[in-house]
């Protein structure tokens, strides 16, 4: 994929259910050093805290776009995810927000052209 190139992200309507909304940007050309990368990721927890309404309507990923490749599918997934919940709890950055999809029937997950979860690729 050339470095100007659009990327697709399907939207599956069954994810209204537990999370209604996503967006996405890529941002090209960026350097992150350390203080650059934590102040991009403290403005990420002001946006989740204002807009993203706590994390309820939606939530931001950040991903190292030479880490993941598209097309990507943003869908819901029925299983259960025992694991994953003990694992989000011991990171004190989420557990606050597991009460938003641990009781839930279906969980929101972004797929990359692959089918592996994006969560996986996860830089922050």
């Amino acid at each position: 994929m050339s470095k100007g190139s659009m990327l697709q992200m399907d939207v599956k309507p069954e994810t209204s259910q537990i999370r209604p909304y996503i967006v996405c940007a890529v941002l090209r050309g960026m350097k992150f050093d350390e203080a650059r990368y934590n102040s991009f990721i403290e403005v990420q927890d002001m946006m989740h805290q204002n807009i993203c309404r706590i994390r309820a309507l939606f939530t931001i990923g950040t991903h190292v776009m030479d880490t993941v490749e598209g097309p990507f599918s943003y869908e819901e997934r029925s299983f259960k995810a025992n694991d994953l919940m003990e694992y989000y709890k011991s990171y004190l950055k989420l557990k606050k927000f597991l009460h938003i999809i641990e009781n839930s029937l279906v969980f929101p997950v972004i797929y990359n052209k692959n089918r592996l979860p994006v969560f996986w690729t996860r830089c922050s």
